[in-house]
């Protein structure tokens, strides 16, 4: 089970979970043209981490045709940019997360308010 993200401060952004999913017969791993553009989509982590985004974890559901992708982004639009190329042959969203952690603390009971 993956570690828990630790926590942040504001300056390091916000955590989103990004979904991204296909249909099997429009499956990335079908096709050279649509392997070379998962790959090149991948490989551009380096450039996101100088545009702000860190990327923290990515998983594949295989039988799913899934993607989860875990970041923390000081700037949406980037963050738009870096998942751009799948747009054209992925569904998807990008959603604002909390860690568990920050969560059970706000809410724990004890905590003064």
């Amino acid at each position: 089970m993956p570690k828990e993200a630790p926590d942040k401060t504001d300056s390091d952004g916000m955590l989103f979970v990004a979904h991204w999913t296909h249909t099997p017969e429009n499956c990335p791993g079908r096709s050279k043209e649509g392997a070379t553009m998962l790959n090149e989509f991948w490989a551009k982590r380096a450039l996101a981490a100088k545009k702000g985004i860190k990327i923290l974890s990515g998983y594949v559901a295989v039988t799913e045709h899934t993607y989860y992708i875990t970041v923390q982004a000081k700037d949406y639009q980037s963050l738009l940019e870096f998942f751009e190329p799948l747009a054209p042959t992925q569904i998807g969203g990008i959603h604002p997360v909390t860690t568990m952690d920050e969560w059970t603390k706000h809410i724990d009971p004890k905590r003064k308010r």
